[in-house]
């Protein structure tokens, strides 16, 4: 494959290179600006007459067309919301430099009208989009400079078909975030997450960028890593002169009523050019801090009865859990961006880097209907994220001849503060089993047990229940108390070339030829480290038994609830909005100075098997080489046409666990090198179309296959065993899943229309894996990486039984369906009488429809004979049943008017994103469903009567919906499946004040 692909690419290269035209022909350059500002225009179309020649303005405003017959010529260049320019000259072969060239805003000449901030980032995101190559959305600088949201994340987020999961990662058309590629200037950065390829970005400020992109269809040139889309973040450069920028901001919680000292942002910014314009730096800070958190109801509910069979068995309710959750982020960063601008190319250095903390304390009240008792918790996860890019970027034109070259290097960590309270390891404190519960009934106490009618129970019948004022002095601390640290470390190389070469074939058909190379080298580090005991050992109090000065305590003299309780807890006062009392939380400063303490006692306190089974090194090496080329057939029909090769290899080691002791975690770790060295090729092609069917209207088709690789943890190595206990194992063997993707879009435009697109695309998802469990007497015919009967044997080791049951991972053999459509329209009514002329719109809609079968495994065990004849045949079935993709919504809309008058602006804007199937389990009554999301957002600025000051008011989640989680099961003695509600969360609405000082 790889040889037949180099053959075919060097072998158009050589036919291509005999159609140049080298004589008769000059070269045309020059800079559009706008006549007023002098700034440069981005994605000004620039075409010459009656020939298939033309070019797109570059970031800089800038153009270079080649081939251009000699002799008298017209050029014409246009630009939405301008006034088209016609030029006439005289070609010879020499290159013809019209340096800056002026265009008049088409507005002001009619109606002698001011064009707006906000009408000036519209339009400039609409000719971005219009002079692009393929199918993408963007979001201008001067949007994100006067109506900033407060993170990129968001920025995004009001674009077509695009949403967030976990608050700041990036889900396109309904595809999840480790589906998608992030990059800053064109550089990949690595993932922030432990297990999967996902990039977190809320903590990277909007008030660096100049722009964003997302682009939907992949061309040759592009990485082929991409399911839903690419979104790249383009860093601010420095303008001509000096210019400085701050801002300052105050913030309020509304909900738990936390104030500015609290939640603050200052963000400053210097840049100035020297050297005529040549050299430019621009230098940039930001440091941010929000206290938030949500307020969060959950349900757990636990199998019952299943005489119906797979699918419609009972569930009832098995406890319930109020938690108050304290989440309090610091973002602090910055970035140095210095570029030269050569006679004929630019160099540019990036170097960014983005740190946060991210200190999250969950208290919990947990309602334990199966043993009628209380239990009180504190889950607690401080932590921070580092990001950082360091990029060499240059381009150059040897003639014809445009070279760019890339050098970077990114890197990503994750180091734990302190962390406990994680399931599996949740302590807390707890009444004795059986303790009743307590409600009123004409004023005096009544006691209550909820131990039957927990079948029937829902989370309303649970907002009722009162609890007895006196259950928490008799709370001693119980259950597992445990301790984990989590880390990873991710560097990401890359190299990149890329050349390109105008052609023309005749006066009717042109182009460029663009060929180049890319080299990945990756190399990752997960590193987990666990310590758990049982609150009742002897040793559990070794070195905290005098931590109280009034108090000594011991297993017969337990830590109580009463000695480690916060009697000061505001934030409860708050919670669900003053509906329920939440008061019963854990003092965490106290909590976090007890339990490492308390653990550097333990006579055993890392525990092996937990610390390692999970821990790995990684390497991935990435080379892709591409050919493309863009065709112009005349002044109305382009067509990009190329294939990309890629080669991903991935050696992963990882480690075999065999667990001795499950209670103490002792284990033998039988290879610590545990590898698997896997090599995938694949070859890409891509097809696309445009067809300017009017002066007004286009029409864009595309072709495209893309590929994206599984988790980290999926792909591991590595095994665990506990005989008696579980048995996991990851799975090397895993195949990516490869998209086939088809995109039909019309653009619709003029000075009065703005831009309307009406989007089309159908994506077929191959191969999407997916976690589930299999008896271990069938795993050799499910391919699962999990060692067999004689390995067992030769290790002298207890082998599984047939029943074991073994969890991991395997690729759906059917496959995925996505299809929908997009409808955007941007445009501001410059045309209609005051004050409407002052209005821009942005509105959206994404429709999407997905379905898979999923392969859901069935583990049945059936008996047959009887008496001493009767045995046990453990059957492994697979059953389908369809559902759709996971985070896929079906509807989402988005809709933002914008006003400017004056040196006043303003912004309302609405986002809502239908309903997503959140998890899938093993049986379908586990699936999760998360209910429709509706957010309000609000963004006013003034400018002040002193020069430079500006003054903003934000609201952020103005009306503060709830988001419920949802399942689909049978309740006892009902036949009919209903909608069964999980978890209700509530997040804050924020008002926040800016001022802002811009020279």
């Amino acid at each position: 494959m790889k040889s037949n692909f180099y053959k075919s690419f060097y072998l158009l290269i050589f036919f291509t290179s005999q159609l140049i035209l080298a004589q008769g022909s000059g070269s045309i350059k020059g800079k559009v600006i706008d006549s007023n500002t002098k700034e440069p225009l981005v994605g000004a179309n620039v075409v010459i007459v009656n020939t298939s020649l033309g070019a797109a303005t570059d970031y800089d405003g800038k153009f270079v067309i080649h081939n251009v017959p000699t002799g008298k010529r017209v050029i014409k260049i246009s630009y939405i919301g301008y006034k088209t320019k016609v030029i006439e000259i005289d070609v010879g072969t020499k290159i013809i430099d019209l340096q800056d060239i002026p265009l008049e805003q088409q507005v002001a000449i009619e109606l002698e009208v001011v064009v707006t901030a906000q009408a000036r980032g519209q339009r400039d995101a609409i000719n971005k989009q219009l002079s692009s190559n393929t199918i993408k959305n963007v979001v201008s600088a001067e949007r994100i400079r006067e109506l900033p949201d407060e993170s990129a994340a968001a920025a995004l987020s009001r674009l077509p078909g695009m949403s967030l999961m976990d608050g700041d990662k990036i889900v396109v058309r309904g595809i999840q975030a480790k589906q998608n590629v992030i990059l800053m200037n064109g550089i990949q950065l690595p993932s922030t997450d432990m297990n999967d390829r996902s990039v977190n970005l809320g903590f990277i400020s909007s008030n660096m960028l100049s722009g964003i992109e997302v682009i939907k269809v992949l061309t040759p040139d592009m990485d082929a890593n991409a399911i839903g889309g690419v979104v790249n973040l383009r860093i601010m450069e420095a303008p001509e002169n000096f210019h400085f920028d701050v801002l300052s901001q105050g913030t309020y919680n509304s909900q738990d009523r936390t104030l500015p000292n609290d939640n603050y942002k200052f963000w400053v910014s210097a840049s100035n050019r020297f050297f005529n314009n040549k050299l430019g730096i621009f230098v940039q800070g930001n440091i941010d801090r929000v206290n938030a958190g949500g307020d969060i109801t959950n349900a757990g509910y636990q199998k019952g009865v299943d005489t119906m069979g797979y699918g419609l068995a009972e569930y009832r309710m098995l406890d319930f859990a109020f938690s108050d959750e304290e989440n309090i982020v610091t973002n602090t960063g910055g970035s140095v961006v210095i570029d030269y601008k050569l006679p004929n190319g630019k160099i540019f250095l990036q170097n960014t880097l983005a740190h946060t903390v991210n200190d999250m304390a969950r208290y919990r009240t947990e309602f334990d209907f199966a043993e009628n008792s209380l239990f009180y918790t504190l889950n607690r996860d401080k932590h921070n994220k580092e990001l950082l890019i360091n990029a060499l970027q240059a381009e150059y034109n040897f003639g014809k001849f445009k070279t760019e070259l890339s050098l970077s290097h990114s890197y990503s960590d994750k180091n734990t503060d302190i962390r406990y309270g994680d399931p599996g390891l949740e302590f807390g404190f707890r009444e004795s089993k059986g303790q009743p519960f307590v409600k009123y009934e004409n004023g005096n106490m009544v006691y209550v047990t909820y131990v039957r009618e927990r079948d029937y129970m829902t989370p309303d019948d649970v907002y009722k229940i009162q609890l007895d004022p006196d259950a928490w002095k008799r709370s001693p601390i119980y259950g597992w108390a445990g301790m984990r640290s989590e880390a990873f470390k991710q560097n990401l190389y890359t190299a990149k070339l890329d050349l390109s070469y105008p052609i023309s074939i005749t006066q009717a058909i042109s182009g460029t030829i663009k060929l180049g190379g890319k080299y990945d080298f990756s190399k990752r580090n997960n590193n987990v480290e666990e310590s758990y005991h049982r609150v009742g050992d002897p040793d559990f109090y070794n070195a905290v038994s005098n931590f109280f000065t009034n108090k000594v305590i011991s297993n017969s003299s337990p830590l109580m609830f009463a000695d480690i309780r916060n009697y000061d807890y505001k934030r409860g006062d708050y919670f669900l909005d003053g509906t329920y009392d939440f008061e019963y939380a854990i003092d965490k400063k106290l909590m976090d100075s007890f339990l490492p303490k308390s653990v550097s006692g333990w006579l055993k306190s890392r525990h092996r098997a937990k610390s390692e089974r999970d821990d790995f090194e990684g390497k991935e090496t990435f080379k892709a080489s591409y050919i493309m080329g863009e065709f112009s057939i005349g002044s109305k029909f382009n067509v990009i046409l190329g294939a990309r090769y890629e080669h991903f290899n991935r050696n992963y080691k990882a480690n075999f666990f065999y667990v001795t002791h499950a209670v103490d975690g002792d284990g033998v770790l039988y290879d610590t090198l545990n590898n698997a060295n896997r090599n995938e090729e694949n070859i890409f092609p891509n097809l696309q179309l445009r067809y300017k069917i009017t002066d007004w209207a286009d029409l864009r088709a595309a072709y495209s296959k893309s590929i994206s690789r599984p988790d980290y943890l999926a792909l591991l190595p590595n095994i665990y065993y506990e005989p008696g206990g579980g048995a996991s194992a990851g799975n090397p063997n895993l195949k990516p899943t490869v998209t086939t993707n088809y995109d039909l879009a019309m653009y619709f435009y003029s000075n009065k229309l703005g831009l309307l697109t009406v989007t089309g695309f159908y994506k077929k998802l191959k191969d999407v894996f997916f976690q589930t469990q299999f008896y271990y007497q069938n795993i050799k015919s499910w391919n699962v990486w999990f060692p067999d009967s004689a390995l067992w044997n030769a290790l002298k080791l207890q082998a599984p039984n047939r029943s074991q049951l073994v969890t991991s991972y395997v690729n759906n053999p059917n496959p995925g369906y996505l299809r929908g459509f997009e409808i955007e329209w941007q445009t501001n009514f410059w045309y209609l009488p005051k004050p409407f002329n002052s209005l821009v719109l942005n509105i959206n809609y994404t429709r999407t429809w997905s379905k898979m079968d999923y392969q859901v495994i069935e583990n049945i065990d059936s008996v047959a004979g009887s008496g001493i004849r009767q045995r046990h045949y453990y059957l492994t079935k697979s059953r389908v049943y369809s559902g759709r993709l996971l985070h896929q919504a079906d509807h989402i809309l988005n809709i933002a008017i914008g006003i400017d008058y004056k040196d006043f602006s303003g912004r309302i804007s609405y986002n809502l994103k239908d309903a997503v199937t959140s998890y899938v389990g093993v049986r379908p009554e586990e699936d999760q469903l998360t209910g429709t999301i509706h957010r309000w957002d609000l963004t006013l600025q003034q400018k002040l009567p002193i020069k430079g000051f500006s003054i903003f008011f934000n609201g952020v989640n103005l009306f503060r919906k709830p988001i419920k989680t949802y399942r689909d099961f049978r309740r006892p003695n009902q036949t009919e499946i209903i909608s069964n509600l999980v978890s209700t969360s509530y997040y804050p609405t924020f008002y926040e004040i800016v001022l802002r000082y811009s020279l």
